[in-house]
């Protein structure tokens, strides 16, 4: 599957910027796993896994946390600015998700097309709990828009719609979580689609679950 935006929307430096404040926002209303297996009285214990987000995913996306991944981009002059933002983000995620989730998990931000971010968590847990906090049907907003559910492959995506910078009704961000022998991913960004965050988790999967030797 194509890991390049079907959108021709051009985000902005803030999006980058500022993402993982939204990301932070995530974890705290979709990020609402099952308990980690092994806690509960009787329950089979399971070994611990521990994951590692390389520096590249197939498909062009390149962690958002070096400088290099903005070589030759609209954004390479904010490159290490952004880099270091998003450094500290990720170890801070890095910090937060095992210690809340009670659970193996990591998190990293990434940029395709040299401007376009998406947002990446594993965690050790089965998925499933995973809505937001409010369901729109966008036929009853007059064009305007609204946050829906379905399911895209193998995964399950949080939609949502509403007015794009050329004016015209259309998908404004994307989050989907794909679940796997008791692992999850999440990815989420608002320029990439649905269709390609769902492939790209099962690049995900194989990149930091099953890493190479």
């Amino acid at each position: 599957m194509s890991a390049t935006t079907t959108s021709s929307r051009v985000p902005m430096i803030v999006g980058i910027v500022l993402g993982l404040l939204i990301l932070t926002s995530m974890v705290l209303f979709s990020v609402v796993l099952p308990e980690a297996t092994g806690d509960d009285e009787g329950s089979e214990t399971h070994e611990s896994l521990s994951f590692t987000l390389p520096d590249t995913l197939p498909g062009g996306y390149a962690a958002a946390d070096l400088e290099s991944s903005f070589d030759g981009g609209e954004l390479a002059a904010q490159a290490a600015a952004i880099a270091e933002q998003q450094g500290g983000s990720t170890e801070y995620g890095n910090e937060v998700l095992p210690e809340v989730l009670d659970t193996s998990a990591v998190t990293r931000s990434y940029v395709v097309n040299g401007t376009e971010a998406v947002f990446v968590q594993v965690m050790q847990a089965e998925g499933g709990a995973f809505s937001p906090s409010s369901l729109t049907d966008p036929e009853s907003t007059d064009g305007a828009g609204g946050i829906t559910m379905q399911k895209v492959g193998d995964g399950v995506c949080i939609l949502t719609s509403g007015a794009t910078q050329m004016g015209a009704p259309g998908p404004t961000a994307s989050e989907c979580q794909v679940s796997h022998d008791g692992v999850t991913v999440q990815v989420s960004s608002d320029t990439v689609a649905a269709e390609d965050l769902v492939g790209l988790a099962a690049d995900v999967f194989k990149a930091a679950v099953e890493p190479a030797a």
